[in-house]
């Protein structure tokens, strides 16, 4: 079964980042490490990485969570939030 792994952005690459970052932890290093104006990335460019390697979005995310059981509290959903998982 597929399972939620890490939060990520997509941006020309995806970056990612292991629990418990969050996706800000991702912006301010691309910011400060890399230089990338993360003013310009967009919300659909947020996203998570399954443990097959691959990026979703975070509706996506959800649905896969949801059906994995790894929501630490409830959620409403649509979309995940890496609150919902660490």
């Amino acid at each position: 079964m597929t399972r939620i792994v890490a939060v990520a952005i997509q941006c020309g690459a995806t970056i990612s980042l292991l629990p418990p970052a969050r996706h800000h932890t991702i912006l301010q290093s691309m910011d400060l490490i890399m230089g990338i104006d993360t003013e310009k990335v967009l919300p659909s460019e947020q996203g998570f990485l399954t443990d097959e390697g691959r990026f979703v979005n975070r509706v996506e995310a959800f649905y896969i969570a949801w059906k994995a059981e790894q929501f630490l509290k409830p959620s409403n959903g649509p979309e995940l939030f890496s609150e919902d998982l660490w």
